[in-house]
């Protein structure tokens, strides 16, 4: 039976090929997008869920009121806790502790280093490829690397038991490996190239001090709100007591609360995303699941047109005893034969496309990875083929052997509404993402060419490694800076617009009875004119922390200079605390108190998902206080000569003068800045692909089935033709019915469109009213392509032979 099944597909094959062809190349397409959406969701969903201990680690997180949320916290709250809360199984943390540089072979590598309590390796159980988890971070010097940077250090041998050379904080020190971790096949938020044990510092004792990433391992079978309403009384409680002011103080300026998230929401459902990484996901799956839809649409509706051409085919075999349940199962294995090429040529496709996929998606997938789950796509394509085979067997197979032999079948409706139900089904999905992707576009042109209230083009930013020597001598660094040829204005700061990295600090800001959570930035008095920041009232600073008078100081109670007690703010305090005349006006911060001689614009400086800020603006702290609230960059603002050039007189001066031991690293702010929304541009890449692709795969569908209407009517056009018809009346009669469908399909896809672009436009602070133009071009490119097909199609029965098509009426 199967032979003979078999023979019967390769002839029809061979007879027929359209159809097979078509429906296995639609299918073929979906199936490889399918595979390729479902190995990305699947490692991004993967995160973390190798560790065996997750359903008990959490994250403690800060809310605020204005929607902020801190990821970090006190040291002296880790200690605290496993003290003083009985649900805590065990507590570890971590912080960023800088740049290492080492000297590898006369090669200079630098690498961040990663601070951290001696039981990293109980919170995340990574395998070691050298060495051992015990007896891990007895010293400072001993070091811990991932096996990736390991192998940049010292190749593909063992390097635990060494010693390495290496400049840390600009101190030399030889640091001891003593061990070595896989990274690969365990994804994770948290692989740092570098584990050294983490420093005991002053400020780890300060309940103010959020400068710590914590974990939290919980005892089993604890209620999590419970413990989160606990947690949070207990922070409260040790904070107002190390503040020394009273519980009522303590409540009044309250606008946070505490609270804990679990590991493995991290990577995606972090409220610090505010779901922004899921969404992508979620639309991700969605455009998977839809085009694997659309494909399995065109598929059935494909097998059903091409089946009704083995109308008398299954009517002989019927009227010669062939029971019903056979020629279902004939279809389902000739369908089946068509899915398991389809699926071949799928996954070979998909090995040649995966590295454009990964360039294009910043990732690094492999098809064997353990993580992926691309093979629910088989489950899935099991389904359609039962479908896909089904429907046409059950189709054909009720159809009575009398009328079709006699002919009556070709002006037969059944299956019509079922094929259009589905074209119309098939031209909504892919008008919808037509329509998003154009709104995607248009949002990402707004991003580009918006102002965003300075300077980015034609500015370098190099990032300070050698901190006290370079303080030391900046000013005079700067001055010269300016003299080379090719630089127009130099600055520091502690925080690039768009990079937020660097000694930048948050702080609330109290006037009278209002306090704010504000960002508290250190500039020098050159920073605003080099970033063409402008200022809307007041005055800039007048000289720098290191020019000034000492008597402008305010003092800390050890007699350490801390700061000027002037300051500038952006419109966004302002509008905050409500100041009609801010120039004068005094407030509070870090327990001191500032006059606000200047007020700038608001510019964007964390993208453009999050809106402005309220924002302070400070001299740099001065005094033997250390890294914190000094320069963390040098801003360099060129003219329009040759950057080449300029670039090479940059780094020689800074590797001779500034920074000599130091490798020389630079970039770009606008390239920068534009990474705060190269996942948009990535989604709008994808989402444009796909939607084309759907709209291929659609046309590819109405194609094979006009050609089959058309082909069904061809007795009818010879009719018309013979009693005069034109051959616009013809033309019009053979292509109305598409062009209906297409409509009813755009009715029902525009609303649905308009719905889901604004609720995607929600996610932006600074965003662009919806458009209409998708709304009117989407139309017109569904319409246009669906005319051409159809035309194509009627041209051909426009030149019937009348007799063939007649000589039996």
């Amino acid at each position: 039976m199967i032979n003979s099944w078999l023979k019967i597909f390769l002839w029809n094959l061979k007879k027929r090929p359209l159809y097979p062809l078509i429906n296995t190349l639609g299918l073929t397409l979906g199936i490889t997008c399918f595979i390729m959406v479902i190995l990305f969701v699947s490692k991004e969903l993967s995160y973390e869920k190798w560790n065996p201990n997750l359903e008990h680690i959490y994250r403690p997180i800060r809310l605020f009121d204005n929607g902020e949320v801190w990821t970090t916290s006190p040291g002296i709250m880790v200690k605290t806790a496993k003290e003083q809360l009985p649900e805590l199984e065990d507590a570890m943390m971590m912080n960023w502790m800088g740049s290492i540089l080492f000297n590898s072979d006369g090669k200079k590598l630098m690498k961040g280093a990663m601070g951290t309590t001696p039981n990293f390796f109980d919170f995340y159980p990574y395998p070691f490829k050298y060495g051992t988890k015990e007896n891990l971070f007895k010293n400072e010097n001993e070091l811990v690397l991932s096996d990736t940077f390991a192998f940049e250090l010292f190749g593909d041998t063992n390097p635990v038991g060494k010693t390495i050379e290496a400049l840390f904080r600009n101190e030399p020190i030889t640091y001891l490996i003593t061990g070595v971790y896989t990274t690969k096949g365990y994804p994770s938020e948290t692989q740092p190239a570098i584990l050294k044990l983490i420093k005991k510092t002053d400020n780890m004792d300060h309940w103010g001090n959020f400068n710590y990433t914590a974990l939290f391992k919980l005892h089993p079978g604890i209620d999590i709100s419970t413990f989160i309403s606990k947690f949070d009384k207990f922070y409260d409680e040790n904070t107002y007591k190390s503040w020394g002011i009273s519980w009522e103080e303590y409540l009044k300026g309250k606008e946070e609360r505490m609270s804990i998230e679990n590991l493995g929401d991290i990577h995606l459902f972090s409220k610090a995303h505010k779901g922004k990484g899921a969404n992508t996901i979620f639309i991700l799956s969605l455009l998977a699941f839809l085009i694997l839809v659309i494909s399995s649409i065109n598929f059935i509706n494909l097998s059903i047109s091409g089946s009704t051409q083995r109308a008398k085919e299954v009517a002989v075999r019927k009227t010669l005893g062939t029971s019903k349940t056979k020629i279902v199962l004939q279809f389902i294995f000739e369908v089946t034969l068509q899915c398991m090429f389809a699926i071949v040529i799928s996954l070979a496709l998909v090995e040649i496309l995966l590295p454009m996929f990964n360039s294009l998606m910043n990732t690094e997938l492999e098809i064997l990875d353990p993580y992926n789950k691309w093979f629910w796509a088989l489950g899935i394509i099991g389904l359609l083929v039962f479908i896909a085979g089904i429907f046409p067997g059950m189709h054909l197979s009720n159809f009575n052997p009398v009328k079709v032999l006699k002919g009556n079948f070709g002006r037969s409706k059944s299956g019509n509404t079922l094929k259009k139900t589905m074209i119309i089904f098939q031209f909504c999905i892919s008008a919808i993402f037509l329509i998003s992707a154009f709104i995607i576009k248009s949002q990402l042109d707004y991003m580009n060419n918006k102002d965003l209230g300075f300077q980015k083009d034609q500015m370098l930013f190099v990032r300070i490694q050698n901190g006290g020597e370079t303080w030391k001598k900046m000013e005079t660094f700067k001055q010269e800076l300016t003299k080379l040829n090719g630089i127009e204005r130099v600055a520091t700061t502690t925080r690039p617009p768009g990079t937020y990295a660097g000694n930048g600090s948050n702080s609330n800001v109290d006037y009278r009875e209002i306090s704010y959570q504000t960002d508290m930035h250190f500039i020098d008095a050159d920073y605003f004119p080099t970033m063409d920041i402008k200022l809307s009232e007041g005055k800039n600073f007048i000289q720098d922390w290191m020019q000034t008078d000492r008597s402008k100081f305010i003092m800390d109670s050890d007699g350490d200079t801390l700061l000027l007690n002037e300051i500038i703010v952006n419109k966004k305090l302002v509008d905050k605390f409500g100041f009609e005349n801010p120039i004068g006006t005094e407030v509070s911060y870090w327990g001191y108190k500032g006059t606000i001689i200047g007020v700038v614009d608001n510019y964007i400086s964390k993208g453009f998902d999050e809106g402005a800020y309220p924002a302070l603006y400070m001299n740099y702290l001065k005094g033997d206080n250390g890294d914190w609230g000094k320069p963390s960059f040098v801003m360099i603002k060129l003219n329009n000569q040759d950057v080449k050039i300029t670039l090479n007189e940059i780094e020689k001066f800074w590797t001779t003068r500034i920074e000599p031991r130091f490798p020389f690293k630079y970039e770009f702010l606008d390239q920068n800045f534009a990474e705060l929304f190269s996942k948009h541009e990535r989604l709008e890449k994808l989402v444009t692909g796909l939607s084309i692709l759907m709209i291929f795969i659609s046309l590819l569908g109405l194609f094979a089935i006009a050609s089959h209407t058309v082909q069904l009517r061809y007795k009818e056009v010879a009719i018309k033709k013979t009693l005069g018809a034109s051959e616009k009346e013809l033309v019009f009669g053979l292509i109305k019915d598409f062009i209906l469908i297409t409509i009813i399909a755009l009715f029902i896809a525009l609303p649905i469109s308009f719905y889901l672009s604004n609720r995607w436009l929600q996610d932006f602070a600074y965003r662009i009213d919806i458009p209409l133009a998708p709304f009117l071009i989407t139309p017109i490119i569904m319409l246009t392509l669906t005319i051409a097909i159809i035309l194509a199609q009627a041209a051909k029965a426009l030149k019937l032979d009348l007799v063939s098509h007649l000589k039996y009426e």
